[in-house]
């Protein structure tokens, strides 16, 4: 894939702008409560994006280990029952 770099003005700034469409990361949560986009390069390395989008979709993938909780009325998406060795409540 051969990125297209483009450069806009980013608020009074100039950015070098890349499409991140198809681009495979990792939503974080950082330790000040926020999160960031990572993205992993071929050697190793990674690049953590600060999110300021409001509404971007995201599918996450077969292999994740995810599953979503709900108690009472709240919600939650955390690692699988089997990655946090949770035992099975009886039902």
């Amino acid at each position: 894939m051969t990125e297209s770099k483009t450069n806009y003005y980013y608020g009074n700034k100039v950015a070098q702008v890349t499409p991140a469409e198809g681009v495979q990361g990792m939503l974080i949560r950082l330790g000040g409560g926020g999160f960031a986009f990572r993205v992993y390069t071929d050697n190793g390395e990674f690049i953590d994006y600060d999110i300021r989008h409001d509404d971007l979709s995201i599918t996450i993938d077969k292999d994740a280990l995810a599953s979503f909780y709900r108690i009472g009325e709240h919600d939650i998406l955390d690692h699988s029952p089997q990655v946090l060795g949770l035992k099975k409540a009886a039902e």
